[in-house]
């Protein structure tokens, strides 16, 4: 985001909530963190914070950063598939008896 587009956003709340001024160490605060934000989804959450508050929002309030890559929801599938495939060749597998009475319903030939 540039420095145009959070003066921008600063005008907006400081003209919403006129109780509200900044001083000039606000605002460079406002613009070291918010060059790394994305001017269009930070004022969708200003918007929606103006909408349901009385309050200015801070910069944690409306903040949007990017996220970076995660595969952990890949990895955990992964695993979750590779451990019900060994689980049910396991229980497959396995040489525990069957009792008597549950011979006959039993889908397993041998025990």
């Amino acid at each position: 985001m540039t420095k145009k587009a959070v003066m921008e956003l600063l005008v907006l709340i400081e003209s919403v909530y006129p109780h509200c001024i900044f001083k000039n160490e606000t605002i460079q605060q406002w613009f070291q963190f918010c060059s790394e934000m994305d001017y269009d989804k930070v004022l969708t959450k200003l918007k929606n914070h103006i909408r349901k508050s009385p309050y200015p929002p801070t910069i944690a309030d409306i903040a949007v950063f990017h996220l970076e890559k995660n595969d952990f929801q890949e990895r955990l599938q992964k695993w979750m598939k590779n451990e019900r495939e060994r689980f049910e060749c396991e229980r497959n597998n396995a040489m525990y008896p069957i009792p008597d009475w549950l011979l006959e319903y039993s889908t397993r030939k041998s025990i």
